[in-house]
């Protein structure tokens, strides 16, 4: 039964309430963890300078800055926030219910299917970045820098064990839990593109921003065909596997060496999703199909102030946060 002209204004307003909501919800959070991690490297950086005062040994004090610089309490503490904000406002059923709530079984052909598209995703992460680099190259630029300090410090536990274990968990709850739940009623397809946009976005730089949308549509598959214990899983995975253990293994050999030893990984890896893609063709083209996405509701997650307000400050973050990452040749 259509509804009609009358009615559907009304239900667009519920309907954007809604998405609102979620989009506050999100921009509190990313303010939360802005503040969290700005204040602990301010108290870091003034520890150090009055141990600095106290000893006179002024010589240590800027590599104390940058150790606090680069640990990860303030995401702890954001995290530990959030999760309390979300008990409140949602309730522990919430947990159970919604974010947690159980799918089709897992099996194993799937599992490493789904892995190897996940992993073949880092291709898309190097090309991105080699393209970059190559157009700021043009212009007398590079970015090289940025990408290197993105790389996990293997001595910086608090950083391991955020990046390796509490980030997929957080991230997870937060994206394919409380946004991509919150979509759902409005489309499977429309509510992974949703999660996976402000996913990606809230990378925070160029670099990362486009590969995190990619993984995110399989995370956000995952989570609504399966369960969200599963994307945290393949999380896990990237962020422990291919962002940490293969750094550690690596850091010793000639950089030309472990160039050829990370692009083979990443082939083997693009090779085979690109076989079991094909392989498994009709069932992918059998859900886009099925999965259909209404324009209406686009256009009204679109419109809507919470979701405005948080993607133009989401997409100023980005493009302020590349330009510092940007330096001259």
């Amino acid at each position: 039964m259509e509804m009609t002209r009358e009615e559907w204004k009304q239900a667009r307003k519920g309907i954007k309430r809604r998405m609102s909501t979620s989009g506050w919800a999100l921009l509190i959070y990313f303010f939360i963890m802005n503040v969290s991690v700005f204040a602990t490297l301010f108290i870091g950086i003034m520890v150090s300078m009055i141990g600095g005062m106290i000893s006179g040994d002024f010589a240590s004090v800027e590599n104390a800055v940058m150790q606090a610089a680069e640990n990860a309490w303030g995401y702890f503490i954001a995290a530990a926030i959030g999760f309390v904000l979300l008990l409140v406002w949602k309730k522990p059923r919430f947990l159970g219910n919604e974010v947690f709530a159980r799918g089709a079984p897992m099996k194993v052909g799937d599992f490493f299917t789904i892995l190897c598209i996940f992993l073949s995703g880092q291709m898309f992460f190097q090309l991105g970045t080699s393209l970059l680099e190559l157009i700021l190259n043009g212009f007398g630029y590079t970015i090289a820098p940025g990408l290197e300090s993105m790389q996990t410090d293997p001595s910086n536990f608090s950083m391991f064990l955020y990046a390796g274990i509490l980030a997929p968990v957080t991230e997870e709850i937060l994206f394919r839990g409380l946004i991509q739940r919150s979509m759902l009623p409005f489309g499977k397809k429309f509510a992974i593109l949703v999660s996976s946009l402000t996913f990606g976005l809230f990378h925070g730089n160029l670099l990362q921003t486009p590969y995190a949308f990619v993984v995110g549509l399989v995370l956000g598959y995952v989570a609504a065909e399966y369960n969200i214990v599963w994307a945290m899983v393949l999380h896990m995975i990237n962020n422990l596997v291919l962002g940490d253990l293969l750094y550690r293994m690596l850091i010793e050999l000639p950089q030309s060496t472990a160039d050829s030893i990370v692009w083979g990984i990443i082939l083997a890896f693009t090779v085979a999703a690109v076989i079991l893609m094909i392989a498994k063709r009709k069932k992918i083209t059998a859900w886009l199909r099925r999965e259909k996405m209404v324009g209406a509701y686009v256009g009204c997650y679109f419109s809507c102030a919470g979701t405005v307000t948080l993607l133009l400050v989401l997409v100023a973050n980005t493009l302020l946060s590349t330009w510092l990452m940007i330096t001259p040749l």
